[in-house]
C-alpha cells in the first residue's frame, strides 16, 4: 500500500525532529531544520496530492457567481465542481473564477445597476474572496519563525 503524500511529509518532519534535532548543538543549524519542517508542512497542504482546498475556494465562488447570476440575468452560469482534475486544471478555474469576480466588481461601478442589486451582487462576491482569504490562512501551517531564528522548540 502506497502513504499519503501527507503521511510521507509527517514522516520527514518526523524524522528531522526526532533525529536531527537532538544531534545538533548549533543554533543556527536548528534554526535552519525547523525552517526545513516549516517548508515541508507548507507543501503538506498546497502539493497536487491536496486539491481540497483548491475546490473549498471555487465553491465559494460558484456559490457568489449563482446568486448574482440571480439577480443579473445576463451574467453566465457556472458548471459543476469537477470531481477529479489535475491541479493546473483547477488553478485554471480558480483563477478565471477570480477573473469572473473581478469583471462584476468592474461593472457594479461602470453599468446602470440599482443600488440594491448592486449592494447584494458586492455582498456576494466579497464573500467569496473573504472565503478565498479564509481557506487558504486555515491551509497554512503555523509558521515556525520563533523556532528558526532561536533555534529552539518552545
Amino acid at each position: 500500500m502506497n502513504n499519503s503524500f501527507q503521511r510521507l511529509i509527517d514522516g520527514m518532519c518526523a524524522t528531522l525532529r526526532q533525529e536531527v534535532l537532538t544531534r545538533l548543538d548549533d543554533d543556527f543549524a536548528r534554526g535552519q531544520v525547523f525552517g526545513v519542517i516549516n517548508l515541508l508542512n507548507t507543501f503538506k497542504v498546497r502539493a497536487d496530492w491536496s486539491a481540497g482546498f483548491l475546490l473549498q475556494q471555487m465553491a465559494a465562488q460558484r456559490a457568489a457567481l449563482e446568486g448574482v447570476r440571480e439577480l443579473l440575468p445576463g451574467v453566465a452560469a457556472t458548471g459543476p465542481l469537477p470531481v477529479v482534475t489535475p491541479i493546473a486544471e483547477l488553478l485554471a478555474a480558480r483563477d478565471e473564477g477570480n477573473r469572473a469576480i473581478g469583471d462584476l466588481l468592474k461593472q457594479l461601478d461602470s453599468q446602470d445597476i440599482p443600488a440594491a442589486t448592486a449592494a447584494e451582487v458586492e455582498a456576494l462576491l466579497l464573500t467569496a474572496m473573504r472565503a478565498e482569504i479564509e481557506i487558504e490562512l486555515k491551509n497554512s501551517p503555523r509558521p515556525l519563525f520563533a523556532e528558526m531564528s532561536s533555534g529552539r522548540e518552545d
